[in-house]
């Protein structure tokens, strides 16, 4: 029978030796471990920014998930990619600035008389 890719038997492991089954066990033990662990440091990470873990796993946001990754690489003393961290959470917590509608409006001296000069002048603030 020719090698399918898209079987269902590629997912299924083949056990052919007592030797193979401890050690896929053991490798299965190592992840449970991994995996473990990892939940604590979260568990830890999530207590230093009294967040609730429930929350973090749940909704998980934009912005929680910058703060998690900003708490994960101080503690682990990379300062770079906590900056590059730090500075996308600012861009994201800071007020983006209001829009500003402007009109520009030329006019030449010429085309007004003397009296309207005076006038457009003093609404400026360049004339008393």
């Amino acid at each position: 029978m020719a090698f399918n890719p898209k079987s269902l038997e590629n997912l299924a492991p083949k056990i052919t030796s007592v030797e193979q089954a401890r050690e896929m066990q053991k490798a299965s033990v190592a992840s449970r471990k991994a995996n473990k662990e990892a939940r604590e440091r979260l568990k830890l990470t999530a207590a230093e920014m009294k967040v609730d873990v429930e929350e973090l796993t749940n909704e998980v946001s934009a912005i929680g998930c910058l703060k998690v990754l900003l708490v994960k690489y101080m503690q682990e003393g990379e300062l770079e990619e906590a900056a590059k961290i730090a500075t996308t959470l600012a861009e994201f917590e800071t007020p983006k600035l209001a829009r500003i509608d402007q009109t520009n409006t030329e006019i030449s001296a010429e085309e007004l008389s003397d009296e309207e000069l005076n006038n457009k002048l003093k609404e400026l603030g360049l004339k008393e």
